[in-house]
């Protein structure tokens, strides 16, 4: 008897099992594509993933509505939803390119200055490090020229600001790398004209730089033995200067070995 009970829940159990593998093989044949999807659907799904914080999947859902139903209603909303779909991704080029394309296309609408600034934002977060290209670099400090240069934008305004600022001090900081560089290597000429871009591209919305551009000037000058040329830079310093460490580090210079900074 005890033999039988247990065979026959073995049967039980390999019916069940066979009837929920036919149903999920039906229900796996039955799955529609992507391309098949209603744009209802594919809003679905996308709302689904996002819920998830699924964003790859999000966005290959929203990625195929905004292609196939590109007359859709709400396809400016989608569009914005897939760039920051590509945002959270951190799938900055994307994103950029997402939000830079809503703000040129729908400037009218009321979430085109959050694009905008969603845009410059993503374009920041792609760029490195001083001692390498800085095109992103330039592009961010374009982007936020283009969004402080609207005067009906308000909401990011200190955001921004502060983002132009930071990256035009990183341009600063490459140039000033590169002078470096020439110095090092003996190039005076080269680093002579790459002193005179920064101070014509940066000093004049950078008024603070000139003490470290004087203390610059007066490291080349040592390099190239004018002596009357360390003496006018210094004198400048200690003039305009007096508290500044730039003083204090050209003033060193005429004691012991130049060093970088």
């Amino acid at each position: 008897m005890v033999i039988k009970k247990i065979v026959s829940q073995r049967i039980f159990g390999s019916l069940v099992i066979g009837i929920l593998s036919l149903v999920l093989m039906q229900g796996c044949a039955k799955q529609k594509k992507k391309e098949d999807l209603s744009a209802k659907e594919l809003k679905t799904k996308a709302m689904a993933c996002l819920q998830k914080k699924d964003y790859d999947h999000a966005a290959a859902y929203l990625e195929q509505l905004v292609t196939q139903y590109s007359d859709h209603t709400n396809i400016a909303q989608y569009k914005l939803l897939l760039g920051e779909c590509y945002f959270k991704a951190e799938k900055y080029p994307l994103a950029y390119q997402m939000c830079e394309h809503f703000n040129q296309f729908y400037p009218s609408d009321k979430r085109a200055e959050y694009a905008k600034y969603k845009a410059l934002l993503a374009k920041f977060y792609q760029t490195i490090r001083t001692d390498c290209d800085q095109t992103e670099t330039e592009e961010t400090v374009r982007l936020s020229k283009e969004y402080l240069d609207k005067t009906i934008y308000a909401q990011y305004r200190d955001k921004v600001t502060d983002i132009k600022k930071a990256c035009e001090q990183k341009l600063i900081d490459k140039e000033i790398y590169v002078f470096n560089f020439y110095v090092k290597q003996a190039r005076y000429d080269a680093a002579d004209s790459r002193l005179k871009y920064i101070k014509k591209t940066f000093l004049a919305n950078n008024p603070t730089l000139e003490a470290r551009l004087l203390y610059l000037e007066c490291k080349l000058a040592q390099k190239q033995k004018n002596e009357e040329k360390i003496k006018e830079s210094i004198e400048k310093l200690l003039t305009q200067y007096p508290e500044s460490q730039f003083t204090q580090m050209a003033q060193a210079l005429t004691t012991k070995s130049p060093f970088f900074f």
